[in-house]
């Protein structure tokens, strides 16, 4: 008789699963600028958040560097990915990510970072000298940064990383003359203990990244998600969120918002393999 009730009381149990099945979980890739467990730490609680809030399970994922990120994002592996400007120009034409919010009132710079006493002054001083970059198409970090050492003719040897923090930590333990990267993960890593490392030069602002959705999201999910993280700033906890993440308020976003980017003419870029 005992058995034959804890059977049935595992069956009430499993009843209701069996009926309404859950739904399957939404995957939310970050670009990792930084360390997995960094992203994790920092991304997770907006996760549960929008889970709660969708009333679906939202699982972070990144990848070990920003080329198998490229390949996952083109693969389509990610419901929702947040994004660098080059890759939205990109995987909006294959496999057709669309952008749905987007930073209030920010524009993304490249930056270069020296060591603090490092005696250069300009670009035109780290001629001859290798130069940490996180990949070859991190937009601001990389791109932006070779667009103009190229407009100047200095020449260098580029080193890719796989990460932002990566590209900081050469630099201040003087493994680098310089690098690539951006002002909102250099002031993280400042905030974290970096120490022995400035700002050498700053380019022009572009609009920054996206947060995107896969085509195949029904135009329910996407309008739910893109309310979701637009109204995050109208309220104490979403803000704390938002904070989170290094990010302030964010607006809902259009394909032409990136237009900027799509004027630069970079279609010649192409990957280059990570060493």
């Amino acid at each position: 008789m005992n058995v034959f009730k804890g059977h049935l009381l595992v069956a009430l149990l499993i009843w209701p699963l069996l009926v309404y099945p859950q739904p399957e979980p939404l995957t939310f890739g970050i670009v990792p600028q930084q360390s997995s467990s960094r992203l994790a730490e920092k991304w997770t609680p907006l996760m549960s958040y929008l889970s709660e809030q969708l009333g679906r399970p939202v699982r972070f994922m990144t990848a070990p560097d920003i080329p198998t990120f490229e390949q996952r994002v083109l693969a389509g592996q990610y419901d929702i990915a947040y994004m660098n400007p080059y890759h939205y120009v990109e995987f909006s034409k294959v496999p057709g990510y669309r952008a749905i919010a987007r930073e209030q009132g920010k524009q993304i710079r490249g930056i270069v970072v020296v060591r603090e006493n490092d005696t250069a002054t300009q670009l035109s001083d780290l001629e001859g000298e290798t130069l940490a970059f996180p990949a070859p198409t991190a937009f601001a970090a990389t791109i932006l940064v070779r667009a103009e050492l190229e407009r100047l003719g200095v020449s260098y040897t580029p080193k890719y990383v796989s990460s932002h923090d990566s590209v900081y930590l050469s630099v201040a333990r003087g493994f680098v003359k310089a690098g690539g990267g951006i002002e909102r993960t250099f002031s993280s890593a400042l905030e974290s203990g970096l120490e022995g490392a400035r700002v050498l030069w700053r380019s022009p602002g572009y609009t920054p990244h996206a947060f995107a959705v896969h085509p195949d999201l029904s135009e329910g999910d996407k309008e739910k998600i893109a309310d979701i993280l637009v109204s995050l700033s109208e309220t104490e906890e979403g803000q704390g969120l938002l904070g989170g993440v290094t990010l302030k308020a964010l607006v809902s976003a259009s394909d032409s918002d990136w237009d900027d980017v799509r004027r630069l003419g970079l279609d010649f870029i192409e990957a280059e393999a990570t060493p």
